[in-house]
């Protein structure tokens, strides 16, 4: 059967197999995920391409807060694995992001 050909893997979408309900509720209480992962992932972006400003705004408040001054990796669909490199990067480096996301003058 066609769906069996799909999945050659043995990997099935189980979201697909949940209720409209409980699908609701899924996609609901990974709505706060979602949006600190678009968040984290537009600060990576701005830190990368703005190097005039923020990226020395970044180094400056790392060395305020005592860290080793390094840039923020950013996700990239193609390497599999950039998305868990950013996420850790940025809870380690955690009160720096916060101090950037709280700096309104940038």
């Amino acid at each position: 059967d066609e769906e069996k050909i799909d999945d050659v893997d043995g990997f099935s979408d189980e979201i697909e197999e949940l209720s409209d309900s409980k699908c609701q509720e899924l996609l609901k209480s990974i709505q706060p995920i979602k949006l600190a992962l678009v968040k984290i992932r537009k600060l990576a972006f701005k830190l990368i391409h703005s190097t005039t400003k923020l990226l020395p705004a970044w180094h400056t408040t790392l060395e305020a807060m005592r860290m080793k001054v390094t840039n923020m990796p950013h996700d990239v669909s193609t390497w599999w694995n950039s998305t868990l490199d950013m996420l850790k990067y940025a809870l380690n480096h955690r009160q720096a992001v916060d101090s950037m996301a709280q700096d309104h003058a940038l």
